[in-house]
């Protein structure tokens, strides 16, 4: 054989390779970007959620989303359902979300105009940055989150994808991912919701420095908001949006008081609600505030992080339209958060859960 020849011959049998995957991949489809599969149950892969949720908002039948990161990862569809009467419901939370992750996840979702309700969780941390950061380190796959096919050959051809559907096809029941559509991002069945778990590696002097979360501007959020918030309710005067702050611990709030993060955290909250008030497809539920969520550490995983029985509870009061935040009363729930973050120490909160994390240790070995 020639040298011609051989290379000739060598490109088709590798573009025959790519095509043979590309099928593969394509018929397959383990990250549902075509299809809602009916050849085998769906798999939602918890480390690839930037992958699926794309697909997932497509396909689904569904007409009110749970839009959230870590923190609503927990809440299953049905309880949601449960609390708001008719309607399907559907959780599309991802990791570490920032709003750009957001924006750009409902714009795919809100394109059908079939969405009736949005249940938001907003988050400070996710304003933080350049309006189109993203949460991960990798960049988001942003060929998956528009219209077109012929970009999606990343997808297609990619070694993951033709991992994950070899592992279909076979059979293999690799760890990583669920089966359940009610709940397919739960994470909480592994984890401890304890004080102790809490104060594990806490260093009072640095209450961040496990969390590394980056300083906050207020210039730098609301530019981030401005990007990235208004235009989807400008865009889907049908949809209602329903912006939830979630219960972070105590702790994150001594936490943003010592890293000079409390003001800004706290101006943003004003203004982000003044700002909603002039749309009346927005509402907005605060749990911030609730004092006895959030110094309850025995519901708590890490300072950020609350148990299922928190989150259902948030849900039900949702449902109920309780705890309703406006403009009118913005400033007291401000104050009173404000005035738990500077009444306790975080040296002494976490001396006195260590203690009886201790206590309760010596008590299991009696």
């Amino acid at each position: 054989m020639t040298p011609v020849a051989f290379i000739r011959n060598s490109l088709i049998g590798a573009a025959a390779l790519l095509a043979t995957a590309g099928v593969i991949d394509y018929e397959v489809d383990p990250f549902q970007q075509y299809r809602v599969p009916t050849s085998y149950t769906p798999r939602f892969y918890h480390p690839y959620q930037r992958h699926e949720n794309p697909g997932l908002a497509r396909h689904y039948a569904f007409d009110r989303a749970v839009v959230g990161s870590s923190f609503f990862e927990n809440i299953s569809a049905s309880e949601v359902d449960a609390a708001f009467g008719p309607g399907k419901t559907m959780n599309f939370c991802l990791s570490a979300m920032t709003a750009y992750d957001a924006r750009k996840l409902l714009e795919v979702m809100l394109a059908s105009h079939r969405v009736k309700q949005v249940i938001y969780s907003v988050d400070y941390n996710a304003f933080s940055g350049a309006p189109n950061r993203t949460g991960l380190p990798e960049p988001l796959p942003a060929y998956l989150y528009d219209s077109a096919i012929w970009n999606d050959y990343p997808y297609l051809l990619s070694i993951l994808t033709l991992r994950k559907s070899a592992d279909i096809l076979l059979g293999r029941h690799e760890p990583g991912y669920s089966t359940d559509a009610d709940k397919p991002w739960y994470w909480a069945k592994d984890e401890e919701f304890s004080a102790k778990s809490v104060v594990q590696h806490l260093d009072p002097d640095n209450l961040n420095k496990r969390f590394a979360q980056p300083p906050r501007t207020m210039d730098g959020m609301w530019k981030s908001f401005e990007v990235n918030v208004p235009p989807l309710l400008e865009a889907h005067p049908e949809t209602e949006f329903i912006f939830v702050w979630p219960p972070y611990s105590l702790l994150v709030w001594m936490d943003f008081r010592q890293r000079n993060q409390l003001d800004v955290s706290l101006d943003f909250k004003r203004r982000f609600v003044q700002a909603l008030a002039k749309y009346p497809n927005a509402r907005i539920h605060e749990f911030q505030a609730r004092t006895e969520w959030i110094t309850n550490f025995d519901e708590y995983r890490d300072i950020y992080h609350f148990s299922p029985k928190l989150s259902s509870q948030m849900i039900r009061d949702i449902g109920a339209n309780r705890e309703r935040e406006t403009a009118a009363n913005v400033e007291a729930y401000i104050a009173r958060i404000r005035a738990m973050a500077l009444a306790h120490d975080p040296r002494q909160v976490i001396d006195e859960l260590q203690g009886r994390a201790d206590l309760e240790r010596r008590r299991g070995r009696m």
